[in-house]
């Protein structure tokens, strides 16, 4: 695939995870990563690395502009999640850093197929 060919196709995901965040509050580590390193061939390490840096700062913020304008916001129960994810954030990082790139996506799938199985069973089953 040509450069082109290749910003396109980024472009593209990038919009479709872009959907999927302000929609249902995903897209980095549900889309955004797979799809680099299926498509795009990226490591685990730098699809993590690179969605971190497309989504937290841009669609954050817009996405929650805009649930907050509708009232779905809970500033308490958000503001006290920050402390536990910032460090959280940092631990995280530090044993990712420890792990073999095939380690570290057999984990993350690992992680994604128990949330959608849990998320599943929830929303038809419950």
């Amino acid at each position: 695939m040509g450069k082109q060919g290749r910003d396109a196709g980024i472009f593209l995901v990038a919009c479709i995870c872009g959907i999927a965040s302000g929609m249902f509050g995903i897209g980095g580590g549900v889309l955004l990563v797979p799809l680099l390193g299926l498509l795009f061939g990226f490591s685990q390490h730098r699809a993590q690395g690179t969605s971190l840096v497309a989504l937290i700062p841009p669609t954050g913020v817009l996405a929650l502009m805009a649930y907050a304008r509708e009232g779905f916001v809970s500033w308490n129960t958000g503001l006290s999640l920050i402390p536990g994810v910032f460090l959280g954030g940092i631990l995280g990082g530090r044993l990712a850093e420890r792990l073999q790139p095939r380690r570290m996506r057999q984990v993350f799938a690992g992680v994604l197929f128990a949330l959608g199985a849990w998320q599943a069973f929830s929303a038809w089953w419950r």
